[in-house]
């Protein structure tokens, strides 16, 4: 009719966004209010007879048979069955249009930060409760924490109980619900407990989404702030990750991470603060732990335990005598433990036959009885394996989609054991978080109001100040020849760089920028800065080797490919050549060799730059050891473990000598990778080396750099100071000085081995103490003490389940690495045999 078109007319002209208000409920409503570009973005043509229908025919076509928009007088033109297809096709319509705008708001909430709160997720009128104030404790100690703990528990129902013990947020498919953290427990608001958001990970505050690229700082990784070998460094590092953490609103750190290192190719191995050895992280761990845990975030100590490599991680069945896993494997568990960590995370692999969170030996008796963990074991995600996990001794289910906690489960636990988990969770929290017992107000109510502190920018020019100096402290500079002139040798070094030195800088790694969308698309993705996997954070910039060169006054000739007739055209009148290789790690696959990337063209420009007397410099940017099997061609190397965003500028600052380097190796780089142990490959991992593992599965052997190994512009003279004394503890104190007696200010790392008696069946030597100077004018001395305490001159006994101390024996030596002792001496019973002094020159072997 008349009508009809007259109507039609007046929807197809006001088909805008802003006059929806002019059109009238009728059949055709849905598809004519659809904007031009809201139809483009569904796909649906403009049409009037509706998606993917001919106005001509009564006949659904395909989306891409869609005819254009036609104008009015077209459409008057048309038999006038269109209000028959448009009742037909209305409800069609109205949804796509409905989804679309689902969609944007979904999109525009999520990246501005909001929640979406899923009510499958979260119990009614959660969000809307009110907040009692959570009980205070009278009690401090662990018996008084215990004691408020329980009666909190007494307190709640079972639904309440269950939300402490089981995560949510993720779904089936591994999707994460949009506002909620990696790890998400809910609140008890009624009785005053906070949410729990956790996040990864040891290195700084984990990128998610593009949309959170740069908002945490790129700290230097675990296995850099082992290489300061220094505890001042490790407690700013995770005082400033903890403040991070905080700014986001997460409470709990899935950190730090303290296996020892077994295999050398292990993919998480940047992540691990012990290097090779136990010693190592029984100091670093604690520092970490107290440091988080100081600003108010908990720590959660992983992977417990036996977790040390990627390959077949989730079947994987390591056996290991009892011995060894006390004297080698527990103890920066057992340190952490010892710093009152929060939480113990348990692992994917297999113990002994035995899933690692079903495990009650070393969960219950072990690590809760003996050791008296006073926290809780939350899950790996995905860990829990079978229906025995909560009965063994792991009190919360994370990531919990995998519906292992449910309550009907859990009620069928022996007596108490329900409550125990829940009350453990608190403990944990209580101990971890100092927010909870202050009275301080929760930051935000997960799945209500956390998501615009979980997208918030943390960084700070602080912070990325604090990720350069940390990454030049624990940069090594593992070589550092004299400078050769034509045929004569000069006292000159190679390293440091002089002003105004002509410097070719050569190599696509010196120029390494980082690939964001490749970041974000894929998890395990990693670079020369940073890690792969849930211990990644991706910064808006890093700065590449040379970067960290330019404004150095240097006059630098560039080549950033690999190219060698690139790289000598640049070495062509340079007095000097800084050429750069690397490689990456990741979660979930070992890597596939301890090569550099780039070992062929570093080869090349090496014998080139001999041809050419140009001094040669190696900057390697690594995630572990690796062989470097041009190495006696370098004229000076240098390497940085994954050093984060600041990695040039911290490399820059070590070559021109603007830091004096100081970092020392926690790991062995082998002079072949035949030397090294591989990676099991299953099903069963046997740790035949029992305690010989680390660095000492390379004992007897050739090496290429030993374990505590580092140069420095300057050089150190270790004098005794007071040999040997037992004191009324038990312990034995040990008394030296080192002396700078170079030319310029610099920082030593002096180291205590310990060889047990020979019927003791140990490694010669063990590491049992170290300590780094301060920085040391030329001339100027430090004293040092070394403490021995008698659980350190103790062996692990299996038949007494217990530690035995040693008699009989002892040799000590103090130096500047494993192979390069300064002082020799040992005690027997009370007595210093032979006294400490001066050791003969040892070489590497």
């Amino acid at each position: 009719s008349s009508r009809s078109r007259s109507r039609s007319r007046r929807r197809i002209c006001n088909c805008s966004c802003k006059k929806l208000q002019q059109l009238q409920p009728t059949a055709m409503r849905a598809p004519s209010c659809c904007c031009g570009k809201v139809r483009e973005a569904l796909g649906v043509a403009d049409t009037l007879a509706g998606p993917g229908v001919y106005p001509y025919h009564d006949v659904a076509r395909p989306v891409h048979h869609q005819m254009p928009f036609m104008s009015p007088m077209q459409f008057q033109q048309q038999p006038p069955r269109w209000g028959v297809l448009a009742n037909k096709y209305k409800w069609p319509a109205l949804g796509l249009c409905a989804a679309f705008f689902v969609a944007l708001a979904f999109y525009l909430l999520h990246r501005r930060g909001a929640d979406i709160s899923n009510p499958e997720i979260l119990p009614s009128g959660y969000c809307e409760a009110a907040v009692a104030p959570l009980p205070v404790v009278t009690d401090s100690s662990d018996d008084g924490i215990r004691a408020w703990a329980v009666e909190l528990v007494r307190q709640m129902n079972s639904e309440e109980k269950l939300r402490l013990v089981r995560g949510k947020g993720w779904d089936n498919d591994w999707k994460l619900a949009h506002g909620w953290y990696v790890g998400s427990i809910l609140a008890v608001p009624r009785l005053g407990v906070p949410s729990i958001q956790m996040e990864d990970a040891t290195q700084g505050f984990r990128t998610m989404h593009r949309h959170n690229v740069g908002q945490s700082t790129a700290f230097p990784c675990g296995l850099a702030l082992a290489a300061t070998w220094d505890r001042d460094a490790m407690t700013q590092w995770a005082r400033a990750i903890g403040t991070e953490f905080r700014a986001k609103g997460a409470n709990v750190i899935l950190g730090p991470g303290v296996n020892v290192h077994r295999v050398a190719t292990g993919g998480r191995n940047a992540e691990y603060i012990s290097g090779e050895d136990p010693e190592l992280g029984s100091v670093l761990a604690p520092l970490y732990v107290q440091g988080v845990q100081g600003v108010g975030v908990a720590a959660v100590v992983k992977h417990f335990v036996l977790n040390e490599q990627e390959t077949l991680r989730d079947s994987l069945d390591v056996h290991v005598d009892e011995q060894t896993l006390w004297e080698h494997v527990y103890p920066p568990f057992e340190a952490a433990v010892r710093a009152g960590v929060a939480s113990v995370m348990c692992s994917y692999n297999y113990v002994n036959g035995k899933q690692a969170c079903s495990n009650a030996e070393t969960l219950g008796r072990d690590l809760k009885e003996v050791m008296g963990f006073k926290g809780f074991v939350m899950s790996d995600w995905g860990a829990i394996k079978d229906g025995q996990a909560a009965a063994a001794g792991t009190d919360q289910d994370m990531a919990g989609n995998d519906n292992r906690f449910t309550g009907s489960a859990l009620m069928s636990l022996p007596v108490d054991r329900f409550d125990d988990m829940a009350a453990r969770v608190l403990q944990g929290m209580a101990r971890g978080s100092n927010t909870w017992l202050s009275g301080e107000p929760q930051s935000c109510r997960l799945g209500c109001d956390c998501a615009e502190k979980l997208h918030a920018n943390v960084a700070t020019v602080e912070h990325a100040t604090l990720a350069r100096q940390l990454a030049a402290s624990s940069t090594v500079l593992l070589k550092n020849s004299p400078r050769l002139f034509g045929t004569a040798v000069s006292s000159q070094r190679v390293l440091p760089l002089q002003q105004l030195e002509q410097v070719a800088v050569v190599g696509s790694a010196c120029a390494q920028q980082q690939d964001i969308s490749a970041m974000v698309d894929d998890w395990t993705s990693a670079n020369y800065y940073v890690v792969g996997g849930s211990g990644r954070v991706i910064p808006s910039k890093v700065a590449s080797v040379l970067d960290g060169l330019h404004g150095r006054g240097l006059n630098l000739r560039e080549s950033t490919s690999d190219s060698l007739s690139e790289a000598e055209s640049a070495m062509q009148g340079a007095n000097i050549v800084v050429v750069c290789g690397g490689t990456t790690s990741a979660e979930s696959s070992d890597r596939v060799g301890l090569h550099l990337n780039e070992d062929n063209f570093i080869q090349e420009v090496l014998t080139s730059a001999i041809a050419m007397q140009v001094p040669a410099i190696v900057v390697t940017l690594v995630p572990g050891a690796i062989v470097a099997p041009w190495r006696e061609l370098a004229g000076a190397m240098l390497s940085l473990f994954l050093g984060g965003q600041e990695s040039g500028h911290a490399i820059g600052d070590v070559l021109v000598g603007a830091v004096n380097p100081s970092g020392k190796l926690p790991v062995t780089f082998p002079a072949n990778e035949a030397d090294a142990v591989p990676p099991c490959q299953g099903p069963v991992c046997k740790y035949n080396e029992r305690l010989r593992g680390g660095w000492h599965v390379y004992d007897g052997k050739p090496v290429a750099f030993p374990f505590g190994h580092g140069l420095s512009y300057t050089a150190f003279e270790y004098l005794t100071n007071q040999d040997w004394q037992v004191q009324a503890d038990g312990s034995r104190l040990l008394s030296i000085r080192v002396r700078n007696v170079g030319a310029v200010a610099g920082s030593e790392v002096a180291q205590l081995y310990v060889g047990f008696p020979v019927e003791e069946d140990k490694p010669v030597l063990l590491l049992r103490g170290f300590h780094k100077t301060p920085a040391l004018e030329p001339g100027e001395e430090h004293e040092v003490q070394f403490s021995l305490t008698p659980r350190q001159i103790s062996s692990w006994d299996p038949r007494q389940r217990n530690w035995r101390q040693v008699s009989g024996k002892f040799v000590t030596k103090v130096g500047s690495s494993s192979r390069d002792m300064r002082l020799c001496g040992g005690f027997q019973d009370d007595v210093a045999i032979p006294p400490m002094g001066p050791c003969v020159k040892q070489g590497w072997g």
